[in-house]
């Protein structure tokens, strides 16, 4: 039994008259006759009484064809929503990201893209980036955005802007406050700064050993005042004057420079923290999500 079957069989309910269904839908009277036996021979009913004139349904008919028409509905309601899918009218976009980039870039790309998409309901998990890396793996998100390396053998990877690392310091803390116009146009070496007290997150993130990774290139022993676990929580002590701390541009702007803070890029570039976009190697990818990424991109 298909669905072609049953459409026969409806239509045919419906005038009770082999010929004239034939020509509505375009087939032989011989084929549709035969495709009515054979879904009569597979369900082992009759469901037309042919011995009486006109053609009339009989009992099983009758049942039959009130849930075939049921049947036909729900399989045109599905590929209909199939459609919509496919075409982004509705669906679901599960995407991976660091919560330190969940601010700062995917909230301009989730506008736009909301705007084109409105049905589409997106699911954003924040995670830190060697679990993004195996989530994304494991299939469980369309997309994700990390910082590199990953194994590109199973995973496809797009670039993404790279990060500006800068130092940030409250404007009591600098000893010859300069123009706000002209802060980051200024290169200074960390151990300018060696003697003011430093905001720094947990030794497992990337942005903390980047900092060591400076304290250890220029022989420092900073005063570490305060340890916090997010890049938002180091940004708003550093903007009440706790500690200087080192911040992605990126964000800074993204919040808005604050008048109370000074901001200084680092003469020696020991950045190397590159984000990408990655996705599981041969994993579907709808249209959606293809646009989210340009507008990530972009």
């Amino acid at each position: 039994m298909n669905s072609r079957q049953l459409k026969y069989a409806i239509e045919l309910s419906r005038t009770l008259n082999f010929s004239l269904v034939s020509e509505q839908l375009g087939i032989s009277q011989p084929a549709l006759s035969k495709q009515i036996l054979a879904l009569e021979n597979e369900l082992g009913v009759k469901l037309f009484d042919r011995s009486s004139t006109p053609l009339k349904l009989t009992a099983a008919g009758e049942f039959f064809i009130t849930r075939a028409k049921q049947i036909v509905l729900d399989e045109d309601m599905l590929i209909d929503s199939m459609a919509q899918y496919k075409c982004g009218e509705r669906g679901q976009l599960v995407i991976g990201s660091t919560p330190f980039r969940s601010q700062y870039l995917i909230p301009k790309a989730a506008k736009d893209f909301m705007d084109i998409y409105p049905n589409v309901k997106v699911i954003l998990k924040e995670n830190d980036s060697s679990q993004l890396r195996q989530d994304t793996v494991d299939g469980k998100y369309d997309f994700a955005v990390v910082n590199l390396p990953v194994d590109e053998s199973i995973l496809d990877v797009i670039p993404l802007e790279a990060d500006t690392i800068v130092l940030a310091i409250p404007k009591e803390l600098v000893e010859q406050p300069l123009p706000a116009k002209n802060q980051c146009e200024c290169k200074i070496k960390l151990s300018k700064y060696k003697d003011i007290p430093f905001i720094t997150l947990g030794k497992d993130q990337e942005l903390r050993q980047l900092f060591d990774k400076y304290c250890a290139f220029e022989s420092l022993s900073p005063e570490i005042c305060m340890e916090v676990k997010g890049i938002s929580t180091a940004y708003e002590m550093c903007t009440a004057g706790v500690g200087a701390t080192l911040l992605p541009l990126q964000f800074i702007e993204y919040k808005g420079i604050n008048d109370s803070i000074f901001l200084f890029h680092l003469e020696q570039n020991l950045h190397t923290r590159r984000p990408v976009i990655i996705t599981r190697r041969g994993q579907y990818m709808s249209e959606y999500a293809k646009t989210f990424i340009r507008f990530l991109c972009e």
